[in-house]
């Protein structure tokens, strides 16, 4: 009679044991799923993180009024006005170097230029794909600089 109780209580010594471990398994992996599912709510539908910026754009480009447009820029949106379907421009270079010792349009051939790291440019007429291309092709050529170091936006004037 001994032995039968003492086989009854370790038999049920095992299956509290087996149900905690069960318990403890069920939350971990109810614990997974919903990690997972969280994880999933928050991708954007073509699967690639959404971010938001409630901070604005100042944080990288400025209050707007702090840039003063240079003698090459005002010339580069001049002669981009020029070219067929491309109306008001307007032209923000970068260079690699902070300050400029001589322009990039000047004649002397024995002054030092700095090199360009992009441009960016707003122009009318700039939504059309054959006259975007143009101006990205003109700018390219004027600083010898690759096309990816080139952006081009339709101005909010701008038709199309």
């Amino acid at each position: 009679m001994l032995t039968r109780e003492k086989n009854e209580k370790e038999t049920t010594g095992r299956k509290k044991g087996k149900d905690l471990c069960f318990q403890f398994i069920t939350v971990v992996v109810l614990a997974a799923l919903a990690l997972l599912l969280l994880n999933v709510l928050s991708l954007d539908k073509d699967g690639r993180r959404q971010i938001v910026d409630n901070d604005g754009p100042e944080e990288y480009i400025g209050s707007g009024s702090d840039h003063i447009q240079t003698a090459e820029e005002k010339r580069l949106a001049g002669i981009l006005t020029q070219i067929k379907g491309v109306g008001a421009a307007s032209v923000m270079i970068t260079w690699h170097d902070e300050e400029k010792t001589a322009s990039v349009f000047s004649s002397d051939q024995n002054t030092e230029q700095t090199r360009v790291k992009g441009v960016i440019v707003t122009a009318e007429g700039a939504g059309d794909a054959v006259t975007k291309n143009n101006i990205v092709k003109a700018v390219s050529a004027v600083f010898n600089i690759p096309a990816a170091n080139v952006m081009v936006f339709e101005s909010e004037t701008g038709g199309n």
